[in-house]
């Protein structure tokens, strides 16, 4: 019986989400880039996703389609792939970033759980639907899976008019951190100067920088929109 996944035969290759009929069960890594028309072959890097692993594949390396039955494929141009860790295992990427979305569909992430990831000496953020993870220089070295803990803590996402910190999706913080605290980092991350007569708000609702989020009365997920005042000025 021929192996499947979700009802499809292992015949039918998935590449970069379109799919392309195959007849041989064991392919080249050539093989599956050229039903894509990427070519040559040699200037792609070519991934395998597989039972919440990746596998970066060469262009001469086999792949035995019956075996790896639900496997997923990715390519992208470039010369180099992509390491990082999730749990303690190592992956790898074709591209240096990738959406926090993609990660949630190659690992499966029980509702108890969330995405965190983790920076030396940098508090942990939280990865959040449509957010970005960067692989390249002084980018992401760990992503772990982590108990849920909103009750002691904060997540907050800085929306301001050169961008959005972190871009990844929230910062996790301590209840009682100041919220200038966190707009200094977003002010650093986006290269904001001459921010002194900003406004920080929340659905138009002004609040104080110079107190903590609990002081502020914020809990949970908390949206920042941090913009210069109505005819202000300040480098964005």
């Amino acid at each position: 019986m021929e192996a499947e996944e979700n009802g499809r035969p292992w015949r039918v290759i998935d590449l970069n989400g379109s799919t392309y009929e195959n007849d041989d069960p064991v392919v080249s890594g050539r093989d599956i880039l050229g039903l894509g028309g990427f070519a040559p072959a040699t200037e792609y890097i070519l991934i395998e996703i597989r039972k919440g692993r990746t596998h970066l594949v060469g262009p001469d390396d086999k792949v035995d389609l019956k075996a790896h039955a639900g496997a997923r494929f990715r390519c992208a141009p470039g010369d180099r792939a992509f390491t990082y860790t999730f749990d303690e295992i190592g992956q790898v990427s074709c591209e240096e970033t990738i959406e926090v979305n993609e990660l949630a569909a190659i690992f499966t992430v029980p509702e108890d759980k969330e995405m965190v990831l983790e920076r030396d000496d940098q508090p942990d953020v939280i990865l959040r639907p449509d957010g970005v993870v960067s692989f390249g220089p002084a980018g992401v070295e760990d992503i772990v899976t982590r108990k849920r803990r909103d009750h002691e803590f904060v997540t907050v996402t800085v929306f301001a008019t050169a961008g959005v910190f972190p871009a990844e999706g929230a910062l996790r913080v301590k209840a009682d951190t100041l919220v200038s605290d966190v707009l200094e980092r977003a002010a650093r991350k986006l290269h904001l100067t001459d921010t002194a007569a900003w406004v920080v708000s929340i659905d138009g609702r002004d609040i104080s920088p110079g107190l903590s989020f609990a002081q502020n009365g914020l809990s949970g997920h908390v949206d920042l929109d941090w913009l210069p005042p109505e005819g202000g000025g300040g480098d964005a």
